[in-house]
């Protein structure tokens, strides 16, 4: 929330568009979209890194990738402890992420960059301008050792300028069963905190103010796991859900699902041609994979006479 009060004080313009936006959401919850079709978005990985530990590696990568898509698609195996009062409405949101196989430029790529920045250290939407692929075509995520403000990671509401749009989190919040991610997906997705547009989580206030969301119920906010909270009374606070701040996730409801489908067929929202048929084929991620690179290591890059290195395919 933070980041887009920024940017709507240097153009205030954005704000007209989010009104647009939330009135086609209010249309679309009232239609009869169809239920049952994966939306699948192309995303790219930019490793932002000076030779550190935040040069984290293809399979954590993959790992990553592999969470969010359990997430988004209800397939997550902690959904077994779901408190009873929420069940019903953990929603498998339809929507899948595949790492790009084309870059912008139609050449061969596996959806991971790395590029040599001290920004790595204190980051912010400066690692936007050292390398960022087409918006419109791709999710792009900056992954960094630290981000400036001090967050574990930010996104930005649909809408938002093209120069800075995307999602920037820190590298060791990010696989090792880590949400932060799912997390600042639903945001780029337009979906606030459950307890509204803002940062700040426990405040007694946030029981009038709304998420937007029809199966969320008020909350303050939590920030630990106590799954009996009912912070603003009655029912009980869905603090499982992705976006609460109580790490203990584990859902998105059917009403999330809805809103994030809504962001995704909105003409100004940025977000619209991602899953089109001719952005996946533009894109490499129709599902057919492409081996169009030939990627391996050695254990070894020196060796004596006689001796043995071991070779791993990692194309």
């Amino acid at each position: 929330d933070e980041m887009f009060q920024k940017l709507v004080e240097q153009n205030p313009g954005i704000l007209q568009q989010r009104l647009q936006l939330e009135a086609f959401t209010k249309q679309f919850e009232k239609s009869s979209y169809k239920k049952g079709v994966v939306l699948v978005i192309p995303i790219v990985f930019h490793i932002i890194h000076n030779y550190g530990t935040e040069n984290i590696s293809n399979q954590k990568v993959l790992d990553g990738l592999r969470i969010i898509n359990e997430d988004f698609r209800k397939q997550n195996s902690d959904t077994i402890s779901i408190v009873t009062d929420f069940k019903s409405i953990a929603a498998d949101s339809e929507i899948e992420f595949r790492l790009a196989q084309k870059d912008e430029f139609g050449n061969c790529t596996n959806g991971i960059t790395r590029t040599v920045s001290v920004q790595t250290y204190d980051a912010d939407n400066g690692v936007k301008f050292l390398i960022r692929w087409p918006n419109n075509k791709y999710l792009n995520v900056w992954l960094v050792q630290n981000i400036a403000s001090g967050a574990g990671g930010y996104a930005y509401y649909p809408g938002a300028d093209s120069t800075v749009d995307g999602i920037v989190l820190r590298s060791d919040q990010f696989g090792n069963g880590y949400r932060s991610l799912s997390h600042e997906i639903g945001h780029y997705l337009n979906l606030m905190h459950t307890w509204g547009n803002n940062n700040d989580a426990g405040l007694a206030s946030n029981c009038s103010i709304d998420d937007g969301v029809f199966d969320t119920p008020n909350t303050i906010g939590n920030t630990s796991c106590n799954l009996a909270a009912a912070s603003c009374g009655s029912p009980l606070d869905n603090v499982q859900n992705y976006m609460e701040y109580a790490f203990c996730e584990r859902m998105f409801t059917e009403g999330q699902k809805t809103r994030m489908k809504a962001a995704l067929n909105f003409s100004l929202s940025g977000r619209n041609n991602l899953w089109t048929g001719s952005n996946l084929l533009a894109t490499g991620t129709t599902g057919t994979d492409l081996l169009c690179k030939v990627d391996f290591t050695a254990n070894r890059q020196i060796i004596c006479a006689g001796s043995q290195v071991t070779f791993t395919d990692a194309s």
